[in-house]
């Protein structure tokens, strides 16, 4: 047994590690056992830590909220693309979390709806965005129902087509449950 092939053993995410031959049952298997122990619980420490770092790396956003967003996108484009939904809806005040959807490069089309010109203006220039200027309420439900409604007239979308939610939209309501949430719908 090497500290090398314990460390590396490790590092590959292995379940579990075992001694063998001499080191097993030669005179000093209790000793070879903890020096298993004390590398690997070593090497898993400094791994974890490794991962952690690389991954606050790669995160954009700061606060909580912000890296909340930043996942929920992550994980929304990940879901988009491996159930092959037909489209992207993404609710949004600023266009933030539309513009995180774009950095991960979907599949399907985003379709950005926002109650404000300006960010309707600004989204254009997001890659894979089609932002559309329409009113929003506290109504998550209404909001789809509606656009997804204006989707079909425009033909942008058909029947029993599957479509993606997310939103930014910070609700009025309490209680709603609408907010920071991934949501899969089909197209009436």
């Amino acid at each position: 047994m090497q500290v090398a092939d314990v460390s590396e053993a490790v590092r590959q995410f292995a379940d579990a590690l075992m001694l063998s031959g001499e080191s097993a049952i030669g005179s000093y298997g209790q000793k070879a056992l903890a020096v298993l122990r004390m590398a690997s619980s070593r090497m898993e420490l400094w791994s974890r830590e490794e991962i952690k770092h690389i991954l606050h790396q790669r995160q954009l956003g700061v606060s909580l909220p912000d890296r909340i967003a930043e996942q929920i996108c992550n994980c929304a484009v990940e879901m988009a693309n491996n159930l092959g939904v037909d489209a992207i809806f993404v609710y949004t005040k600023y266009g933030h979390m539309a513009s995180l959807l774009s950095r991960n490069r979907p599949c399907p089309p985003i379709f950005a709806f926002t109650n404000d010109s300006d960010t309707r203006m600004a989204l254009n220039l997001q890659w894979g965005v089609i932002p559309l200027l329409v009113d929003l309420s506290d109504d998550m439900e209404g909001n789809i129902s509606r656009t997804m409604g204006l989707m079909k007239t425009k033909g942008m979308v058909e029947p029993r087509d599957v479509v993606l939610v997310v939103s930014d939209l910070t609700p009025t309501i309490p209680n709603s449950s609408a907010f920071q949430a991934i949501q899969v719908k089909e197209v009436d």
